[in-house]
Order: structure tokens, then sequence, then C-alpha cells
């Protein structure tokens, strides 16, 4: 179909679209906004609409969820609803603190890997990964804040190694291409700043403090102080907005609203999106998002299952397998709410008991139940079994999982051998559910320790250790498809169980087939279910090829599919056969 690139509303040459159809040209967004009220809004093709206010135009504001897309007719799986460019894209404003103190840096033209020191940006001196790198003259790039940067004084080679970590600090180079954008663009930079910030919120919080010394003061100090003197000097003003008031306001949109991108190298960064920030959180969402690496960082967002009309879009912004508990300390601190979906509101968390905990009893005798929150919209829930009368405080739970999340990041956070992490699964055991998250983290990582660590290689494992890995899959397996049962939220994470899940049973048809004992329908069924493992797995990576862990794990399924030999297919087609 071929479409006139001319603004909908005055004609003109114009090269923005219309998010919803992809069909409209727009020369503005005050013109597409005017187009909007007067035709586009009843003859769009997206569906879904935005409910707006009927005369000031703005996004309604629910009291519970904020603002939200409405389903206006029913959405097959799969369908794309929108597709949008990134306001602004660089490094994460969130780094860790090995990440703030580390040599190796993100160019900051294109973000590769670059070592602190060798080569810079020879406008601003800051670290890139060649000299003539493409991104440093890209205006949607470096040229954003490359002329800031200049008002810096960059350290010499010789200076002290700290004197690099304290003034390169790319924890802040988001908030200073943010504010940039007046520079070229006046109308995104206040489609911007419209974005949620939750700044009286913010105000009260120690990521307010944090901020003003990781962020405001060191980029006032380091380049907007200095430019500031001259445009006063030259009478002449460059940044018309440049106070510490408006560089909070950006790091809490930012809080809000970025979203991470994962890039093909493995390293991390952030954009922002004013369509996409705008879709409701729900722990069990029914839309997902991708992102396309060679088309600037374009973000899709697709149906994940059959939607309804009359639903909400939603997508989350936390992690699916994390307890209730912790799903809701994490969006209350960095999103500002506080999540009442179905499956928070549920104790069992949708029968998974994913944050239950092993009840000890009366008289230190167990009784077979779990303890489980009361109110799990209640930060001060106590908890209560659900067999006996037993119940314990929110300050008893909350020190028993702080010393138990204390251990596991412990044990993850360092090259640990295969019994240290048996010992503590099996420590853990007594004090929570079977299906706890804790567990899974755990456990997610000893199968893949299962048959590839040296000394637990595949062949050599016991039959009880090969067993194990593959109960242990198919545990978790059972508990994601609750979670995500149309496989498009947990797809890395469920990818590499199958593809273990998988090794398992074609090691165990090996084994039986080589001993001889092995039952013909047994080992049909294995076959069967090897084969299944890795047609799924291929299946829900689809969605994770802009990214270096997808499109790895793709390769090893796709190589595990091959080793499958014609004899094994056989035995496939002919199930009910022999």
């Amino acid at each position: 179909m071929n479409v006139d690139p001319k603004c909908g509303f005055c004609g003109v040459e114009s090269t923005l679209k219309c998010a919803g159809c992809q069909l409209i040209y727009y020369c503005s967004p005050e013109h597409q906004k005017k187009h909007w009220r007067a035709k586009h809004k009843n003859e769009c093709a997206k569906p879904y609409e935005i409910v707006y206010h009927s005369k000031e135009a703005k996004l309604a504001k629910n009291e519970e969820i904020g603002r939200f897309f409405m389903v206006t007719k029913p959405i097959p799986k799969d369908t794309v609803l929108f597709s949008e460019n990134p306001l602004v894209i660089g490094p994460k404003w969130n780094l860790d603190e090995y990440e703030q103190r580390s040599t190796i840096v993100p160019c900051v033209g294109c973000f590769a890997d670059c070592h602190l020191g060798q080569f810079r940006c020879e406008h601003c001196h800051w670290p890139a990964c060649k000299p003539d790198c493409p991104g440093l003259t890209n205006a949607n790039l470096h040229g954003i804040e490359c002329g800031i940067l200049r008002f810096g004084r960059a350290p010499k080679p010789t200076d002290d190694p700290e004197t690099f970590f304290d003034y390169y600090r790319y924890d802040a180079l988001l908030v200073l291409k943010c504010l940039a954008i007046q520079i070229r663009s006046p109308t995104q930079f206040d489609q911007m700043m419209n974005l949620e910030s939750h700044y009286e919120e913010r105000k009260k919080t120690h990521y307010y403090r944090d901020t003003d010394d990781r962020v405001v003061s060191y980029l006032l100090r380091n380049f907007l102080d200095p430019l500031q003197k001259l445009e006063k000097k030259q009478d002449k003003q460059v940044l018309k907005v440049c106070d510490r008031k408006a560089l909070h306001k950006i790091a809490g949109i930012l809080e809000v609203n970025a979203m991470v991108i994962p890039l093909a190298n493995g390293r991390e960064i952030c954009g922002l999106y004013p369509i996409g920030c705008m879709l409701e959180h729900c722990c069990v969402p029914n839309s997902f998002y991708t992102f396309d690496c060679s088309k600037g960082m374009k973000l899709t967002f697709k149906a994940g299952r059959d939607i309804q009309k009359g639903e909400h879009l939603t997508t989350t912004y936390t992690h699916s397998l994390w307890g209730t508990q912790l799903r809701r300390q994490h969006l209350k601190a960095n999103k500002c709410f506080d999540c009442k979906c179905e499956r928070c509101a549920d104790p069992t968390e949708l029968g998974t008991f994913l944050s239950a905990l092993r009840c000890m009893g009366l008289d230190g005798e167990p009784c077979g139940g779990y303890q489980l929150p009361i109110d799990p919209l209640s930060e001060t829930s106590d908890w209560k079994c659900n067999r006996c009368p037993v119940q314990i405080t929110h300050d008893q739970v909350n020190f028993l999982l702080s010393k138990i999340g204390e251990e596991v990041d412990e044990l993850m956070g360092r090259k640990s051998s295969v019994k240290e992490f048996e010992d503590l699964i099996q420590k853990l055991q007594n004090f929570l559910h079977p299906n706890h998250f804790h567990l899974l983290t755990l456990q997610h990582s000893l199968i893949q320790m299962y048959g590839h660590f040296n000394g637990y290689q595949l062949q050599v494992l016991s039959d009880a250790l090969l067993q194990r890995k593959l109960s242990m899959c198919r545990d978790m397996m059972r508990i994601i498809d609750v979670l995500d049962p149309e496989s498009f939220r947990l797809t890395l994470y469920a990818g590499s169980i199958l593809l273990e899940q998988q090794f398992a049973l074609i090691e165990r048809n090996r084994r039986q087939q080589a001993s001889g004992a092995g039952n013909l329908e047994n080992m049909k069924r294995d076959y069967q279910e090897a084969y299944g493992c890795l047609v799924r797995a291929r299946s829900m990576l689809r969605n994770e090829m802009g990214t270096k862990q997808g499109k790895k794990l793709l390769e090893e399924v796709e190589s595990a599919l091959g080793r499958i030999s014609d004899d094994h297919l056989a035995l496939i087609g002919n199930v009910g056969t022999a």
C-alpha cells in the first residue's frame, strides 16, 4: 500500500507517522493532535485507544492505574500493537557499583565496549571505541550532548586513576542527554517533561538524595555551571531550562519511565519511549516488547496472547519470577505505585506458592502446611498457615527472607561449586515451599551445572543426578506455564530449561539403549518429549533475536535439533505403531 508522506493536517512533506495505524504522516505533534481530534480518531485502524479528557486532550488519569490504553476490538496473539523510535538512548542511569568503577566502558558514540583512556572523542574527550566512530557525530547519539561535555576538564593520562572514575560518570550521561534535547527540539523536550516524574514523592526518599550528589551536583559542577557562565558573558542562552529542579525531574522521569535495552554485545543501555511508557503494569501482562538494534533501537509492542475488547493493554516492569513482596517493593520504590493485579492479590500467586514458607507447626512439630500472607496487598500483613492455626508476624517473615536473600545473593555472586548449590538448596527446603522463587533461582543454575561442570558432565552424571536434573526442569516448566502460559515473558529462562530438559532425556535414552534394558514405548516418549522441548524453545526464542543471549541460545537449540538422528525422528513418527 502506497502512503503519501505528507502531513495529514496541513499537507507538507513529513516524516512522523501515526504510531497506531502507521499510515498517516505528520509534520509535528501539534498537527497530529489536531488531526486526531478532527478526524483520525474515528478512522485510525489501531484496535485500541487512549482515553482523553474531552477538551484538554490530555491523557486521562485513573486514580488507581494512571494512564492506559483501552482495547476497542479483539486483538489476536502476536499482533503488532505499535512501533516507536526512542526519544533518547544512553548508558544506564542506575549503574551498579562495579559498573561505576570499571575500566571497560561504553563508547559514547555506539555503546560498544572500550578501554577507559584508549580512544576519545576529539571534541569532548570522552572515551570512544575508535576516533572515527560514526556515533560520535550522529545527532541522535553523541551529537546530543557532545557540545555540553566540552565544557568539562577531562583528566590527563598522568592523573590519578580515581580522577577518571570521578569524571567519567556514565550514570549521569542520560540525564544530560535528556536536558540537551531542548536544543534540537523544544517540542520533544516539552513532551518528555510532561511524563510522570513523581517529583514531590521522590524528594522524601533516599533516591533523591543519592541523585542530587551522584548526578545533579556532578553535572552542574563539571559542565552546566561553566556553560551558564559563558551564556551570561556572551548574553546568549543555549539551555533555557537548566536548574537543579529540572535535573531532578528528569532523573525521576527516567526512574519511572526509562526502559532497559539489551544490546547484542551483552551490555545494557536505557531508552525513553513516550508511547511505550504509557502501558500500565500487570504481573500477568497481555503484551510484550522487543527492540530492533539495527533500526536505532526501535521499540515494538506485540500482543502476547489473544486480547479481548474492554481489556487494558498491559506489560510488566518487574521480574515475573520474583515473589509478590519483592515485586511490589520494587514497583513502589521505582515506579511509585502499588500493584493490585490478580496475581498480587492472590496469596498463592495463582497456585504456584512462589512466596510460601514452610510452617514450623506447634511446639516445633511441622504440620505439613505453608505460611501465606493474610493480606498480600498489605506491606505489614501477618502470615497464616493454610493447615494449622499458627501465625507469624510480617517482621519475622521479613527477617527470615532477608537472611535467605543474603545467602542466595552471596552464593550467586561468586564462583561456587555444585556442592555449595546442593547444600544451600537442601538447607532452604526446610524453610521454603519447593516452588519458592529463591529455590527456583538456585535450581535454574544447578540444572545447567549438571551436565556441564567439570566432574558433572552429562555422560558421568549418576542416574540419580540425571533424574534430579530432569525433575527440576519439569517442575520449573510447570510453574512457568502458570505464570507465562503463552511463553512471551520468560523466554530466555524457559528456553534454557527446555534445552537442558532435552539433554537429560536424550542422555537417559542413550543409557537405556546401551544397557539393552530400555522399554521401547518409554524411549519413544522420551524422544518425543525431547524433540517437543526443542521445538517449543525454538518457537519462543523468535522474539529474543535482538539479544546476544537469545541468539546464542537459539543456536544451541538448532544444534541440538540437528543432533537428533533420523532414527530418533523415526521413533517419534512411529509412536504407537510398534
